[in-house]
């Protein structure tokens, strides 16, 4: 037995002035109110992820942002290697940081929903650059293409990086 036609057990459409269902189309968020400067996101990595306090945000814009770590301070495996985790977690935190630059706003519940990582070459300590550039923003889902290397330049680690961003709400602040 299904409640299909129960009122009280479906959600109800708000209904426009004709009396048919509205159907609100979600709109992504658009490019034109402005991006996060690497100030305000370095601030945001400063409130939001102590354990990243390797790292700092140089530049970014709403397709592109570059990320650089003091590699001297983040975890590594014997023979003096950094660890696949800690590169796995700078692409990560570079996509992250450049999704929350493209939406202008500090968005907290944007969410890896996939990583890929190659590693390609033996990053040692020292300082560390992540590019991370805007694939494809969409909706719901943003792709991000990023790449790890070390202080020679050398190309240490490649990702693709997607995240699913919460809707806006209607009538919700964006700050």
């Amino acid at each position: 037995m299904t409640n299909a036609g129960n009122p009280t057990t479906r959600a109800q459409a708000p209904l426009s002035d004709a009396g048919s269902p509205t159907i609100r189309a979600r709109q992504a968020p658009s490019p034109d109110t402005g991006t996060l400067s690497p100030d305000e996101l370095n601030a945001l990595v400063q409130r939001q992820f102590p354990d990243y306090a390797a790292c700092r945000v140089t530049d970014a814009s709403g397709t592109h942002l570059l990320m650089e770590a003091d590699g001297a301070r983040l975890r590594t495996r014997p023979g003096g290697t950094i660890s696949g985790p800690e590169q796995a977690g700078l692409v990560d935190l570079a996509a992250f940081l450049l999704i929350n630059a493209r939406l202008g706003r500090p968005t907290p519940m944007a969410l890896t929903t996939s990583l890929q990582i190659s590693y390609l070459n033996r990053p040692r300590p020292g300082l560390l650059r992540t590019h991370a550039r805007m694939a494809k923003f969409g909706r719901r889902l943003c792709v991000v293409l990023a790449e790890l290397r070390d202080e020679a330049g050398d190309l240490a680690a490649s990702a693709t990086v997607t995240y699913s961003v919460p809707p806006t709400v209607a009538g919700q602040g964006t700050g």
